[in-house]
């Protein structure tokens, strides 16, 4: 197949390339890092043509860029969406985020109220739309991951603090599930080609559905240490986390103690994959090993 994947230098973009071009897929990477904007329509029509799929990963997480991720995660989405169409792609597949539905409590699946809360997420639920509205266009599938679990900028953050005996904020009893980077590009690569995908959305998430302070934990085990983890109240986490970002805005140094990061910290995640478990597609990495593997990646 012949396969272009946007946001292809990110974090998870990059596995994704590797994974494909060792099954034999012909892959063009479309990413800022290499020169390329989502927001030159023209620049994706081009890239695009030619191409049996399109994986769209590209994203801006931060949310202290609000111009720039409104930009890019729903303008970026409505070109590649429009390139796609008049390229006569055969699949899109658009990586989202379980956190569309961040304000719904209990067990999250499919079908599940779009209720985001943070910017991001927002930017998020945005983008779905516009692909979901594509599909007289072209077949689409969207995949809502859990937050990605591996050796990137977020998990360093994490590691940093726990090296510093950083508190966890919040009782840490909230339900944690997340997603091994691993496990999410097999997801990616398992919903590739399948027709009985075609106008579909799934949840993917991680089988292990720990605490956030049996995570933390696990983490900070890992890193060496040992003893309990401890807690400070949430109200004490958002006061701090405002000293963070203000350090931060002086500073030019990111900050993972964000307002924003403290609203998805103390959040419930707790998630069915019964949807795309019955097609077949399952992880394959314990919580404990993800663990294991992440934290050896950051210590490279």
């Amino acid at each position: 197949m012949k396969i272009l994947v946007t946001g292809s230098e990110g974090f998870v973009g990059k596995q994704l390339v590797s994974e494909l071009k060792k099954k034999g897929h012909k892959v063009d990477g479309f990413d800022s890092a290499l020169g390329n904007d989502i927001l030159d329509l023209a620049q994706l029509k081009k890239v695009a043509k030619g191409k049996n799929a399109v994986f769209h990963l590209a994203a801006v997480l931060d949310e202290t860029k609000p111009k720039q991720m409104l930009e890019v995660n729903v303008k970026g989405t409505e070109n590649v969406v429009d390139a796609s169409a008049k390229a006569g792609v055969e699949q899109l597949i658009y990586l989202s985020t379980v956190g569309v539905h961040a304000r719904v409590k209990g067990l999250v699946d499919e079908h599940s109220a779009i209720e985001p809360e943070t910017m991001y997420e927002t930017t998020k639920a945005r983008g779905e739309k516009i692909v979901w509205e594509s599909q007289e266009m072209l077949p689409i599938t969207i995949l809502r991951s859990a937050l990605v679990l591996g050796p990137n900028r977020y998990w360093k953050g994490i590691a940093k603090l726990a090296k510093k005996k950083f508190p966890l904020i919040g009782s840490g009893k909230n339900l944690f599930q997340t997603i091994y980077v691993k496990d999410l590009v097999s997801a990616l690569l398992f919903v590739l080609g399948k027709s009985e995908c075609s106008g579909e959305t799934y949840i993917v998430a991680g089988k292990e559905k720990p605490t956030l302070k049996e995570l933390y934990g696990l983490i900070k085990k890992e890193l060496g240490f040992k003893g309990e983890v401890e807690t400070i109240p949430v109200w004490l986490g958002k006061i701090l986390s405002y000293i963070y970002l203000a350090v931060s805005k002086v500073t030019g140094k990111k900050t993972v103690v964000l307002p924003q990061h403290i609203q998805r910290l103390v959040r419930e995640r707790n998630y069915s994959t019964v949807k795309i478990s019955k097609l077949g597609w399952k992880p394959m990495f314990e919580l404990k090993k993800a663990v294991f593997e992440t934290v050896a990646g950051l210590e490279k």
